[in-house]
């Protein structure tokens, strides 16, 4: 099959035709469409749901519904060209909260601060919380002319306008969640099929109708816990990390179960101990005293907290220290190693349950591919499965002609034209291999000057930059600027800054000439390594891209400083 479009009519029908006589022997649905399912999943790492938990568009039992099937195409390339959209709104949806008036001030008309700060007939755009925030007065401590609802000037936004992105947010994933709903066919059967595709998509939906709610009845007290929860049901790794940290609950139980007790029988201890002293305004009772040394495991009061019955007597010290030793250097650091010991069991329970279902899903799907159980699949098919994951599973990589050859050539490990089982379980495996071609990474010398790129001088040059000794040499670079900066700025480091104010404005041209010696040396840098790299391989590494930002920052830099002292006017 030509990776053409498979979305027409026409196509659909010259594929059911093509494999007429096949039919009897095919299960509900098409094989090659269930198999590409089967291999997504198992190229993705996870399933929502098993085959039959989709609706399959290419199925034979769906061909007198052509208008329901090619929708559910359509639909379900939209679904995921515009996952990351919808995840976006939701993250815009969850921002949403730090930057519109919160609920609880938008109408504080009951506070006298309120009351007497505008009139009856006055209604703000912000409610009331413009002028909560721009309040000043004494506080609690006692301190005058401070914010008496202290903020980081980050409402931006008035109630109507948060209302209207939130409006939009809501709608946009509401949309989303239809796209998902043509994609299962419009069968609720499929949109809520059992497992954990029924439990998210029944989440998505209650949340949504509680903030569509919420909004109409004009009572958005619960909304930002409400998007926190539906940017959770799009984002797979933090359910995965949440299903993590409940799994480790009963192990850390355990442990604070042991800190409970130990801060329980100090706490009985300090109540008896620190009767009728000073000490005992922190330990009046059972409760109170166990309060306290909680907070002491934390260290928020410790050790002042110590500090009325220790000026008593020298010898309560065994007291607090034996405490801070067991539940502080102790338990907690125990704590931490249970969590770590779990979450390192956690990662390799995945990294095993993500190559068993890989395993599982590949045989399944080499199953459905080897109709007559000959032990191997055909070229055609292999084809065949490439085409629909690159028109209708665009999460898998969009693979070219020449990508789906090398990858069939890299399976068929012994050249029969054929797959068998064995090979067929490493698809997964092959499908995250980055292939590219070895003229991508010709550079514009290689290309366009080739008799300099194959000149003595050049190759000498490009051994030189490749090398080692370069990068060291650069290193050492480094080193020389730091020194520089630390000898410039000694007098200011130490505190004693004998800069002259009214200089403020000139450059002190021997150290400024050293820093634009460095700069000119890190350009240089760039330009040797993109040049005889070129920029596709330049790229690929982390250590180069953080050079290259650092040195374009480097030249905004100097370029504003000699602006402001003039040297370029």
């Amino acid at each position: 099959m030509e990776t053409t479009s498979l979305f027409s009519s026409d196509k659909m029908s010259k594929y059911s035709s093509t494999h007429r006589d096949e039919r009897e022997m095919r299960p509900r649905g098409s094989r090659v469409s269930q198999a590409a399912m089967l291999i997504r999943d198992a190229y993705l790492g996870f399933q929502d749901a098993p085959v039959e938990g989709y609706y399959d568009p290419y199925s034979y039992d769906n061909e007198i519904r052509t208008v329901r099937n090619q929708i559910s195409v359509v639909c379900g390339r939209l679904v995921v060209q515009l996952r990351g959209a919808a995840v976006f709104v939701c993250w815009v949806l969850f921002m949403l909260t730090f930057f519109e008036p919160p609920t609880w001030c938008r109408d504080a008309s009951d506070l006298q601060i309120v009351a007497t700060s505008r009139g009856d007939d006055i209604k703000n755009e912000f409610g009331d919380c413009k002028i909560l925030f721009e309040a000043f007065g004494v506080t609690a401590d006692m301190e005058e002319n401070k914010a008496l609802y202290p903020n980081f000037d980050a409402m931006l936004l008035t109630i109507s306008q948060s209302r209207s992105i939130e409006i939009g947010c809501v709608g946009f994933i509401a949309m989303y969640m239809l796209l998902q709903f043509g994609d299962d066919g419009f069968f609720p059967s499929f949109f809520f099929y059992r497992g954990y595709k029924r439990w998210i998509r029944a989440s998505q939906c209650v949340i949504l109708i509680m903030l569509l709610l919420s909004i109409l009845i004009g009572n958005t007290t619960f909304n930002p816990f409400l998007r926190m929860a539906i940017l959770g049901t799009f984002l797979r790794g933090f359910q995965r990390e949440l299903l993590t940290l409940i799994k480790m609950i009963p192990d850390v139980l355990y442990v604070l179960s042991m800190l409970g007790i130990i801060v329980l029988f100090y706490a009985w201890f300090g109540v008896v101990m620190f009767v009728d002293s000073p000490q005992g305004r922190t330990f009046p009772n059972l409760l109170e005293g166990m309060w306290t040394l909680w907070i002491s495991v934390t260290t928020a009061n410790y050790p002042d907290v110590s500090m009325d019955s220790y000026s008593e007597n020298r010898l309560v010290a065994i007291y607090w220290v034996s405490f801070m030793v067991i539940s502080f250097f102790y338990i907690m650091n125990l704590i931490l190693a249970v969590c770590t010991q779990q979450y390192d069991k956690s990662i390799n329970f995945r990294k095993v349950s993500r190559e068993k279902l890989a395993k599982k899903l590949l045989s399944d799907a080499f199953t459905l591919l080897d109709q007559k159980d000959q032990g191997f699949v055909s070229r055609e098919s292999i084809m065949n499965v490439m085409a629909i994951l690159n028109q209708d599973m665009p999460e898998v990589k969009t693979m070219s002609s020449e990508e789906k050859s090398i990858i069939y050539a890299l399976l068929d490990k012994n050249g029969s034209d054929s797959i068998c089982l064995d090979e067929f379980l490493d698809w997964s495996l092959v499908m995250l291999l980055n292939l590219s071609k070895e003229s991508d990474y010709a550079t514009l010398v290689e290309t366009k000057l080739p008799y300099v790129y194959h000149s003595q001088w050049y190759t000498q040059l490009s051994d030189a930059v490749k090398s080692n000794r370069f990068d060291t040499a650069i290193d050492v670079i480094l080193v020389l600027n730091a020194m520089t900066i630390l000898m410039q700025d000694y007098s200011m480091l130490v505190g004693h800054d004998t800069g002259d104010p009214e200089n403020d404005e000139t450059l002190d041209t021997k150290w400024e000439k050293l820093e634009t010696l460095f700069t000119a040396l890190y350009v240089l840098e760039v330009m040797l390594k993109v040049t005889i790299n070129g920029w596709k391989k330049y790229k690929e590494s982390a250590r180069n891209l953080f050079d290259f930002f650092v040195t374009c920052m480097t030249i905004l830099a100097s370029f504003y400083v000699y602006c402001e002292c003039g040297v370029l006017q």
